[in-house]
């Protein structure tokens, strides 16, 4: 029985294998599919903002001389602004970007991180250099959630190349000249801040970073009962505790705000809320309005507000 067995094993292997190999077959399986497509493969970034309907920014990286560097291997990041974003650019500043290729041209490669990032990658504060040179600063905020550079939000993430990764905002990104302390002390209304700063030995700190500071203006000062600033600057351990009321240790833009309470660089409680359209900024002390939001420096950010805190 078991040479039979043996017997009938081989038989079998050889139909097999003779079967697999013989060329006359006709029973071969003709069921396959039919309607399988390989995926489309990304086009490079350049096509992309073209075919996704990026016109205003196509438009000006051809004139600017860009569409073969957006086309190479990368990999980049871009931050795309929308048409609209280039329409609420005031047209006299259009047609000197258009007349002014080397400005146009740094203007855009601003937008442009020479690596991959897609939005998983990004962390809170995170500083990253441009192709320009400049550096960008990406933030997360979790109420309401999203990411924003420069404090301009992307209102879209992830759109993928097969050179990088598009993330569109919806405005354009001007890159910071100045830190906090060199930007306050190049505006004539925070005369008064500045010299406190300075009378405090404050400056080298809000030098480092990143910071948010609420900056109120010399008429904000004014507003104090008589011969307070003078006390003040006569008590550096009490100028330095109102001044730092007025400082955040994070980079803090006006939507990541609302709603929200943070610790002073002093250790006081600050929140930020709005109301009928106005945003206040409130501590123990006192209650200010925000008069200009979103002032990116270097370093941070810097609100202007109306009382001292």
């Amino acid at each position: 029985m078991v040479k039979i067995a043996i017997v009938l094993f081989l038989t079998s292997l050889y139909v097999s294998v003779a079967a697999r190999n013989n060329p006359f077959r006709t029973d071969y399986r003709t069921d396959y599919r039919t309607d399988y497509h390989p995926r489309r493969l990304e086009s490079n970034i350049a096509d992309e903002l073209s075919r996704r309907g990026f016109s205003s920014l196509v438009d000006l990286v051809t004139r600017a001389g860009l569409a073969d560097t957006l086309s190479s291997q990368g990999p980049f990041t871009v931050f795309a602004p929308t048409d609209e974003a280039f329409k609420a650019l005031d047209p006299n500043v259009v047609n000197y970007l258009v007349s002014n290729t080397d400005v146009l041209k740094n203007l855009l490669l601003y937008h442009v991180v020479p690596a991959s990032l897609p939005s998983g990658c990004l962390s809170n504060d995170q500083l990253v250099n441009s192709v320009q040179g400049a550096a960008l600063r990406i933030n997360l905020r979790s109420r309401p959630s999203g990411v924003t550079v420069n404090g301009v939000d992307v209102i879209k993430a992830d759109i993928k190349a097969s050179n990088g990764i598009i993330h569109t905002i919806d405005k354009i990104l001007l890159a910071p000249r100045f830190d906090i302390v060199d930007a306050l002390a190049g505006d004539d209304r925070f005369s008064t801040l500045v010299a406190a700063v300075n009378a405090a030995g404050l400056a080298d700190t809000l030098r480092a970073g990143p910071f948010t500071v609420f900056a109120p203006t010399n008429d904000a000062f004014a507003k104090l009962p008589a011969g307070t600033v003078d006390s003040l600057l006569n008590d550096i351990p009490a100028l330095t505790e109102v001044l730092l009321r007025h400082v955040v240790p994070s980079t803090l833009y006006s939507r990541a705000l609302l709603g929200n309470r943070y610790t002073t660089a002093e250790g006081d409680m600050l929140s930020v809320s709005q109301n009928f359209g106005r945003v206040t900024v409130t501590t123990r002390e006192n209650t200010a309005d925000v008069i200009e939001a979103d002032n990116t420096v270097t370093n941070g950010v810097v609100h202007i507000i109306d009382s001292v805190i």
